[in-house]
């Protein structure tokens, strides 16, 4: 390179200007690689990725028509922050936003098959193993058995179809194994008729699309000059995402449990009357999650058997994390959303109800709700369903009371 044709200040401050070059570009490609930021030439990499191994007979699934041939999924967009997800991308279909995500590659670590050593060839199970190996992966990840019609639906890529051709079946089944080793697919899948999560749509390959939710966005920048209308929203809100609690704690056969608990992970939906939990990765039964806890190698503190926002607490005696999980999904949202960022004394960032309109009496409800056993140490202790009904009486009356001010 020829730095005498640089202008005089950069060729001044060519050795700045070289490291300062490199640290960009390293950066960049960093973010890049994490997915904090995107193109949107991804995406229609992506699709030309997993179209030419549709066209191969490799990727299976009833959205690859209208992906790969079709073209009606259309207005492709990249998504930042796709949380381990290889690749997340926005798409448009008959007017339908969808969201496309890509599981992992298992075909080493998991794979279906498996191989005679001494001829190499591969043997893959017949329909009835293939069941049992379904039927083991969602007890394992679930602790639940699925009915004979759940497993023929968890089994096949086509709705109602049944694949006869011994070589194309064998390609669906490789297709469906790697979904269902992703949770959040699987998760999809198996709760597909409750309300509580954002519809599945589809899949191609190794991408599954699930409707898009907006994810609630709130700066607490400006809690403090914030008005009665934006106030009263904020209390709506409070009360869905209390709804959703609520009925993740009532609706299956055992509470499920919320593990990574932030605003943007719930999603408002269309009518405006409900929220979507759309981060499912971290979405356990709580059998489940106090199962992964108890697998911890050893521990001297009770932060050791933390698993992201679901605590539990370490027997010093034994020095193993308790075969349980000890907070719930309220205790965390009055401390992480409701509350605020704080240290053990001062609230740093206001949380969604922590404003200059919060009264007392709600302030303090919130304390006991987040930090039930006043401890001196992160919260463990799960909030009591008193406290939520009477966090949820203070939130309803509050809420009449302002809509009734706003009417006059």
């Amino acid at each position: 390179m020829n730095f005498r044709r640089l202008p005089g200040i950069l060729y001044n401050h060519r050795n700045t200007f070289l490291i300062f070059s490199a640290v960009t570009l390293l950066l960049t490609c960093i973010l890049l690689h994490w997915g904090i930021i995107c193109t949107d030439f991804s995406p229609w990499r992506y699709v030309k990725q997993v179209c030419n191994e549709h066209q191969n007979g490799n990727a299976i699934g009833n959205l690859c028509k209208a992906l790969c041939t079709s073209g009606d999924i259309n207005s492709l967009t990249c998504q930042t922050f796709h949380n381990g997800k290889e690749s997340v991308f926005i798409a448009e279909w008959h007017e339908t936003k969808l969201v496309f995500k890509k599981v992992k590659d298992i075909s080493k670590s998991n794979p279906l098959y498996w191989i005679d050593t001494n001829t190499q060839t591969k043997h893959y199970p017949s329909e009835n193993e293939f069941k049992v190996m379904i039927r083991y992966t969602v007890l394992t990840k679930f602790n639940i058995s699925i009915s004979n019609s759940n497993l023929i639906r968890l089994s096949r890529l086509k709705p109602s179809y049944q694949e006869k051709d011994i070589v194309k079946r064998r390609n669906e089944m490789m297709n469906a194994w790697a979904l269902l080793q992703d949770h959040e697919y699987l998760c999809s899948t198996l709760f597909i008729d409750y309300d509580l999560f954002p519809q599945l749509i589809g899949t191609c390959g190794p991408y599954f699309a699930v409707e898009y939710v907006e994810p609630i966005q709130y700066s607490s920048l400006f809690s403090l000059n914030e008005d009665k209308e934006e106030w009263s929203k904020q209390i709506k809100l409070s009360l869905l995402v209390l709804k959703l609690i609520e009925e993740l704690e009532n609706t299956f056969i055992e509470p499920f449990h919320l593990c990574d608990i932030k605003l943007q992970h719930f999603g408002l939906t269309k009518e405006k009357n409900r929220l979507k939990f759309i981060d499912l990765d971290m979405v356990y039964p709580r059998s489940v999650i106090s199962r992964i806890i108890s697998e911890t190698d050893s521990c001297t503190t009770d932060d050791q058997c933390d698993f992201f926002d679901c605590r539990a607490r370490c027997n010093t005696k034994t020095r193993k994390c308790e075969n349980r999980v000890a907070n719930n999904n309220l205790q965390i949202v009055c401390e992480k959303i409701f509350l605020g960022w704080k240290n053990p004394h001062k609230i740093i960032v206001p949380g969604l109800l922590m404003s200059q309109h919060t009264p007392s009496s709600l302030a303090a409800v919130l304390r006991q709700c987040a930090n039930p056993a006043s401890e001196t140490t992160k919260p463990r202790e799960p909030t009591s369903e008193e406290v939520q009904s009477r966090l949820t009486a203070i939130l309803s009356e509050m809420d009449s009371e302002i809509d009734n001010e706003m009417l006059l």
